[in-house]
């Protein structure tokens, strides 16, 4: 399949068109710029940032064990959450950063939030916040 470019289609226009749209014949280029690989807010599933929230409310209350987040989690889930979704996310947000896991006994593990997820759970809070007051403040 021959390749198109910009430039060569830009080449080809015909002179006498009367169309003035262009569209640019700049070609996407990588930057020099640092791509840092901190897990944002938007690279989160829902269910993990929903499971970051449940964490970080239940951890008031005690070291959260994985069943009573998933009781948590199904009272505001329409379906009953398999225990394989639940512990995959968790172990995922753990090598994210976003969850430390402590082993309790040979069986069962506890789970809190790290500072960098209570950051992405601030962050979200205040654009929430801003949200609501209309973009006073974007």
């Amino acid at each position: 399949m021959p390749t198109h470019d910009a430039a060569t289609s830009t080449a080809r226009r015909p002179t006498d068109a009367t169309d003035d749209t262009i569209m640019s014949d700049a070609s996407t280029r990588p930057t020099d710029e640092a791509h840092d690989d901190v897990t944002t807010w938007y690279d989160l599933l829902g269910f993990q940032r929903d499971l970051l929230l449940v964490a970080a409310e239940v951890e008031g209350d005690e070291l959260p064990k994985g069943l009573a987040l998933k009781r948590r989690l199904e009272a505001r889930y329409s379906d009953p959450i398999n225990h394989g979704r639940l512990y995959t996310n968790l172990s995922d947000l753990e090598d994210e950063g976003l969850i430390e896991s402590e082993e309790i006994d040979g069986r069962t593990n506890a789970y809190r939030v790290t500072d960098r997820a209570r950051e992405l759970l601030a962050e979200r809070r205040d654009a929430i916040d801003d949200a609501l007051a209309g973009g006073e403040d974007a």
